[in-house]
């Protein structure tokens, strides 16, 4: 079935659609629900807020507009930052003197894993960590992430320098432990 018909028959509220329709799309929304949340109970509770919110506004989705992929990751991201805003799990601060400082190249990536450099992202602090997301993973310039977090484009601009800064300082730790242990073990 494609989209636009699974889509209708979710809009007629046929069971069988709407249950496709999650399936389909139940492990990306959770996927993007982790990069945001702290624990696997809290994307749970974004992937099922955002599929009560796809279901019951589905006639708001424009196809014109954009592809559903798109418009059901925008959900899910606007879901999780509800739950943070709720929970007040965040700050921004406005602090911007170290803006202009250089973030010097990692040269750890060759030697680290995905899984490891996933775990180094879900440790930043909630802001830096969310900011990250948007702009690197999802792609929003920093006027967006303003917008979309009430913050100013320099506090977004600042806290993914810093986040970048706190990744780049873990990556060169884990580094520096995997040179250490192959020194020992030579």
């Amino acid at each position: 079935m494609n989209i636009s018909d699974l889509l209708q028959g979710c809009r007629d509220m046929n069971r069988k659609a709407q249950n496709e329709l999650y399936h389909t799309y139940a492990d990306k929304v959770m996927n993007i629900a982790r990069r945001y949340t702290r624990d696997i109970s809290e994307a749970k509770d974004v992937v099922q807020n955002t599929f009560l919110k796809v279901f019951n506004q589905l006639d708001k989705y424009d196809s014109d507009k954009g592809a559903f992929h798109s418009w059901i990751t925008r959900i899910t991201i606007n879901e999780a930052l509800l739950i943070k805003r709720r929970d007040k799990k965040y700050v921004y601060p406005e602090d911007a003197g170290d803006i202009f400082e250089e973030v010097k190249e990692a040269t750890v990536f060759s030697t680290i894993g995905i899984g490891e450099i996933k775990k180094i992202i879900d440790e930043l602090p909630e802001g830096y960590k969310i900011i990250f997301n948007l702009f690197v993973v999802e792609g929003f310039n920093h006027k967006e992430i303003a917008e979309l977090l009430s913050i100013s484009v320099v506090t977004s601009r600042t806290q993914l320098l810093r986040a970048r800064k706190a990744i780049q300082k873990k990556m060169l730790k884990n580094e520096n432990l995997q040179n250490n242990q192959v020194g020992k073990a030579i």
